[in-house]
């Protein structure tokens, strides 16, 4: 009997049976995911206070942050600046969304923004992709937790 356009009980245990082992194997990526966001929540919350909640681009305060977004300059996907302080910046969703159209004049803001000599190290970094392998996320959120402390 078909369930929906095709689908029948027999196919539908089949495609069942074929999650089970992926779903077993989401469980270790869940914890080594849990880590990650709580990293990613300490660079968050480090870099809501070192931009004085504000927007980078256009400089309107948003209280307690809410309102803002973090940008990363090179993408997440490239994991070795993924966690790195000098990547991201605080904008407001317009500004955010104006610099991911505008990648000419995102890279020129970036390169103000930061300094050539900043820029520079970052994009060196950028080429490392090893760096991000292995990381101890722990000791990147004390490191970032100081950080936060020191502004």
């Amino acid at each position: 009997r078909a369930l929906h356009r095709g689908v029948t009980e027999v196919s539908l245990r089949v495609r069942l049976c074929y999650l089970r082992p992926a779903s077993l194997y989401r469980k270790n990526l869940m914890a080594k995911s849990r880590k990650a966001s709580s990293a990613m929540a300490a660079l968050r919350k480090y870099a809501v206070k070192r931009d004085n909640y504000t927007c980078q681009v256009c400089h309107v305060y948003f209280d307690k942050g809410t309102g803002l977004d973090m940008s990363h300059h090179i993408p997440r996907w490239k994991g070795s600046t993924k966690y790195e302080p000098d990547n991201v910046s605080m904008k407001c969703r317009a500004c955010h969304q104006y610099m991911d159209t505008h990648p000419l004049a995102h890279t020129e803001w970036i390169k103000e923004w930061l300094g050539e000599e900043r820029y520079e190290a970052l994009k060196e970094k950028e080429k490392d992709l090893w760096s991000a392998k292995g990381r101890d996320f722990a000791e990147l959120c004390e490191k970032l937790h100081e950080m936060r402390k020191e502004l």
